[in-house]
């Protein structure tokens, strides 16, 4: 299990690799400040458990934009 740091560390890089905060939030809707503190904060656990295909990646390299994910579910 990563520590608090790294896990903040990783999850901003997963919204960078997702194609950053403006993508994610046209993607699935979240508001701007939302996204953004994830940032500084980490991704949310309701976003997480909402979103796990999205959001619950062990390896950065498997993190595709967040558009990928959504093509997949029409």
């Amino acid at each position: 299990m990563k520590n608090i740091k790294a896990q903040k560390e990783f999850d901003k890089q997963i919204i960078e690799k997702l194609g950053g905060v403006k993508a994610i939030c046209d993607a699935l809707g979240y508001k701007n400040n939302t996204v953004h503190n994830w940032v500084k904060r980490g991704i949310s656990k309701d976003a997480k458990i909402e979103h796990p295909e999205i959001f619950m990646h062990k390896n950065i390299n498997d993190v595709l934009p967040v558009e990928d994910y959504l093509s997949e579910e029409a």
